[in-house]
């Protein structure tokens, strides 16, 4: 169990990367589990998601505020659409730049850098790793090599909803990945020298299921079984949770 209501911390075990993980439902109870794997100094974040949750926060997010502070903040403060944690753990000095691996972007999401902090995004995972720590690297993987490189404490972030497609016949449908192409997704040909210096820095996991973006309560189930699968088993080396 976890310190904060609704919130699942794991241990894990795996041949390489994070120690800890928190598992939840609404995306923006990652604000407290950040702050408590952050520790004494902000940490990069890397998080794969479906959405770009950088739309600026209409509430102010203050410094010095300890994990429990934060989730409160976080259940009372941050909008119930869950797109506005990641700047807010920016603003509360949790977060000091981030690389967002996303597709779709909500109204009014950020998509340079912020207030001092580097936003370096990409719609895919490949585009960052692709020739990784090499002058063939796309300008966004130069970037995030940089800041990669700068940071002392990495935390991965995952959505569930990252690996779902909105329906072409009904937009409000999503369709869930098979497991072969959530593989394919995280760990695409090539992204090995990429994993071994992000999970070299990585001090934890968070993973939102968000099952009213999986399709359903059911739907969501069977889909975190499979990214379960590739994230805790093919990439940490892990136990499943």
């Amino acid at each position: 169990m976890s310190a904060f209501a609704g919130v699942i911390e794991l241990g894990i075990h795996g041949r390489r990367g994070p120690r800890r993980g928190f598992v939840f439902d609404p995306h923006r109870l990652a604000l407290p589990c950040w702050a408590a794997l952050a520790g004494e100094g902000p940490a990069l974040l890397l998080t794969l998601d479906r959405h770009f949750d950088t739309v600026p926060p209409r509430a102010a997010t203050p410094r010095g505020l300890t994990p429990a502070q934060l989730d409160t903040h976080a259940r009372e403060q941050l909008d119930v659409r869950n797109y506005d944690h990641l700047l807010a753990a920016m603003e509360a000095g949790v977060i000091s730049d981030a690389l967002v691996v996303a597709r779709a972007r909500p109204v009014g999401a950020v998509t340079e850098d912020w207030r001092g902090h580097q936003l370096i995004s990409a719609p895919t995972e490949d585009l960052l790793s692709a020739e990784w720590g090499t002058p063939l690297a796309s300008p966004e993987g130069r970037r995030a090599h940089a800041a990669v490189q700068r940071a002392s404490r990495i935390i991965l972030d995952v959505d569930l909803d990252c690996f779902t497609t909105p329906s072409d016949a009904d937009p409000t449908t999503v369709v869930p990945w098979p497991e072969g192409l959530i593989d394919d997704f995280v760990r695409p040909l090539g992204s090995e020298p990429f994993w071994d210096e992000v999970l070299a820095k990585c001090v934890g996991l968070t993973f939102a299921r968000e099952p009213s973006h999986c399709g359903g309560l059911v739907s969501a189930g069977r889909l975190f079984e499979a990214a379960a699968q590739v994230l805790f088993v093919e990439l940490l080396g892990a136990d499943l949770p």
